[in-house]
């Protein structure tokens, strides 16, 4: 007797008993799915703003910094003693009249300005790099400011001043004289009252108002 064949239809996967073993090997996966935690996108991108933290006292600090302010530059004190030519040596203006150039200039000095600047500055130091004498003023009140180089006692510039000698001392300066050889590199008339502007400002405490119309 020949052994007897299954039926056909408990070969195809619509059987009960396909369903059965298909609905027993689905169920671990479904347990599994259903005990997996629900874990948010680990892709998703994180916050880079800071958080305000709150404290005790309803204070909300969003972020804190520390800026130092620059120290102010310090003026020098009044001098007391009027530094003329002798005090070191210096030679005058290259002869060389297409290197020295004269402009007009029109700037207020009021009295302390203007005796600060005739009292002049003396190098004490190195790191002194300027002599600053004065001659005058005359009877009509006109000023020669002369300004050197401490180390090689080259004239840099002239600088022409009237004071008031009738008011209470203020002037203006009325014009200025530079050396644009080889020895200042060409300077020409920007430069010239640039270095000179500067000079005032950090050498004698000077600072130059705006050129006058």
């Amino acid at each position: 007797m020949e052994p007897q064949q299954p039926s056909h239809s408990l070969i195809k996967r619509s059987s009960s008993i396909w369903r059965r073993f298909s609905r027993k090997e689905a169920r671990p996966k479904r347990l599994a799915e259903e005990q997996r935690p629900n874990v948010r996108n680990r892709l998703q991108k994180r916050a880079t703003e800071s958080i305000p933290v709150q404290n005790k006292n309803n204070l909300i600090i969003a972020h804190m910094q520390a800026v130092e302010e620059p120290p102010k530059p310090t003026i020098p004190q009044l001098p007391t003693i009027r530094v003329v030519a002798a005090d070191m040596q210096v030679s005058p203006f290259p002869n060389s009249p297409p290197d020295i150039h004269t402009v007009a200039w029109n700037v207020f000095l009021n009295p302390e300005q203007v005796y600060r600047v005739v009292m002049g500055f003396a190098p004490q130091q190195m790191e002194d790099k300027w002599c600053i004498y004065s001659e005058g003023p005359d009877k009509s009140g006109k000023l020669k400011v002369h300004f050197h180089r401490s180390w090689t006692g080259f004239k840099i510039a002239e600088l022409f001043v009237l004071i008031d000698l009738k008011g209470e001392g203020a002037g203006k300066i009325v014009g200025i004289k530079w050396n644009g050889s080889d020895q200042t590199n060409g300077m020409d008339e920007e430069e010239a009252k640039y270095m000179i502007s500067t000079t005032l400002a950090g050498v004698l405490g000077v600072e130059l108002e705006r050129q006058l119309p």
